[in-house]
């Protein structure tokens, strides 16, 4: 890399907001072997057809899934080695994330996670996804 009088050019921060939220997304896919990977809906009868997600589960999985809801995700990857197996990696296996605290680490970020704006992701469904974290089994 070239340098100008002798000082690096400005790199962008990309710990927070929006370009975060994107490489984290595209990271995500691509460590989770999906990027680019056409996938087949498997034929299933009536009967074995899984319920439907609740509101909070459909938001989950649109703004947290690709990172918290796989063993590979980088969220899981982080509180893997954060919590050494003590608690699960995969939020919708916890029992301890009070609705309050899930609100807060959206909205601020922690460590590498972004925080999300109300532009992002409404106050209303971030309630929703407080309460199916908070509920999940």
């Amino acid at each position: 890399m070239t340098h100008m009088h002798g000082r690096r050019p400005a790199l962008p921060d990309y710990r927070h907001g929006r370009a975060a939220a994107a490489i984290w997304a595209v990271l995500a896919l691509t460590l989770g072997g999906c990027a680019l990977q056409p996938t087949r809906a498997p034929a299933q009868s009536a009967s074995t057809t899984a319920p439907a997600p609740s509101a909070g589960g459909r938001v989950y999985q649109k703004w947290c899934g690709d990172c918290h809801s796989t063993p590979t995700g980088p969220g899981s990857l982080s509180l893997e080695r954060k919590y050494r197996g003590a608690v699960p990696a995969i939020l919708e296996q916890r029992r301890n994330l009070p609705p309050e605290f899930v609100k807060l680490v959206v909205r601020r970020g922690v460590s590498f996670m972004p925080s999300f704006r109300k532009t992002e992701i409404s106050d209303t469904e971030l309630a929703l996804v407080a309460a199916y974290l908070a509920t999940s089994p």
